[in-house]
């Protein structure tokens, strides 16, 4: 697609523990469009953290491997690059918003020191100019004493402070794609709102493309354009965010859109999906969903569903199948 900034296909990725082999991605494919907005939604083990590190370059050299697939970055196919190449584009081109901001930055440097980093290796700014960029981020993110913070250290920010530092972080150089990986973790409601508020500001005034990693689908519905559920690492269901939401076709799907309190009707307790995200080794045949489906059937234990639909809206679900008829 001509107007995508990052396009998956079939990636593949397995990592090695001791003499044990296991694949916690299994074909992941999905396109992000330049300036679009991309929710990657799924319960813990799904394989969203391991995708975004992927598409990073940060997998562990030693312990895993991209066994298939590419990741193509405005066309060039990034698992091909080497380290020296990847550092050329990573928190250049493309930056990551980490999921806890107190254990990525690093607690003996000062904000100023950290935020000069990314500056000193891809612009080769003079120090002068530095302090003044890095001055301008910060309070771009909204942060008013600014010119203290950068020499204050991250145990002296509060947690909404120091995610909006790390949003400066990834800003520094004015990156195409920004990666957020549960950019709202352990913050509270108020504070929440406001960096989601900053994270959508910033993105249109950078004219950016934003891939937003959350389990949280009320964060989805805030901020994203368009939605990819992954379960067991794969890829069940792909749609426009209005879409989803009216009309989920994947049962993984509709129990996590269940699962959400809804503030019209009074109930005594939580809808919830029986059972847990199957571990890698624990997927031999079938629909990996198929041990918790509410509405599986013989078929969906024997046979992997392949993709079903067509143009924006796609569900890897048997019962999506033409000759099978619809979820109920």
């Amino acid at each position: 697609m001509s107007d995508a900034i990052l396009e998956i296909k079939d990636l593949q990725i397995q990592f090695k523990s001791g003499k044990e082999t296991v694949q916690p991605i299994r074909g992941v494919d999905f396109t992000l469009k330049k300036g679009e907005t991309l929710g990657v939604v799924g319960e813990s083990g799904s394989g969203k953290s391991v995708t975004s590190l992927a598409i990073m370059g940060l997998l562990p050299d030693k312990t895993s491997e991209i066994i298939s697939g590419e990741i193509l970055f405005n066309g060039k196919d990034l698992s091909k690059l080497k380290e020296n190449q990847y550092r050329k584009i990573r928190g250049n081109e493309i930056s990551m918003i980490f999921q806890e901001p107190m254990t990525s930055l690093n607690p003996v440097f000062t904000i100023g020191e950290q935020l000069s980093e990314p500056l000193r290796q891809h612009k080769k700014m003079p120090k002068k100019e530095i302090n003044a960029a890095i001055i301008a981020v910060l309070k771009q993110v909204g942060i008013a004493r600014a010119e203290q913070i950068i020499n204050e250290y991250p145990h002296q920010l509060s947690g909404g402070m120091r995610q909006r530092v790390m949003i400066s972080l990834a800003l520094l150089c004015q990156p195409d794609l920004m990666i957020a990986d549960e950019p709202t973790t352990a913050l509270d409601v108020t504070i929440q709102a406001q960096i989601l508020k900053l994270m959508k500001d910033i993105k249109k005034k950078n004219d950016m493309s934003l891939l937003l990693i959350t389990h949280d689908l009320g964060v989805v519905a805030e901020m994203c354009d368009r939605v990819v559920v992954m379960y067991a690492g794969e890829i069940v269901e792909v749609a426009e965010i209005n879409e989803l939401f009216n009309n989920p076709l994947h049962p993984y799907t509709k129990g996590l859109i269940n699962s959400l309190p809804s503030k019209n009707t009074r109930k005594n307790r939580l809808y919830s999906i029986s059972g847990q995200v199957p571990k890698p080794n624990e997927i031999t045949k079938g629909c990996v969903f198929a041990n918790r489906c509410p509405v599986a059937f013989s078929k969906c234990f024997e046979e992997t569903p392949p993709v079903f639909g067509t143009g924006s809206h796609i569900s890897k679900c048997w019962l999506q199948d033409p000759n099978e008829g619809e979820v109920s």
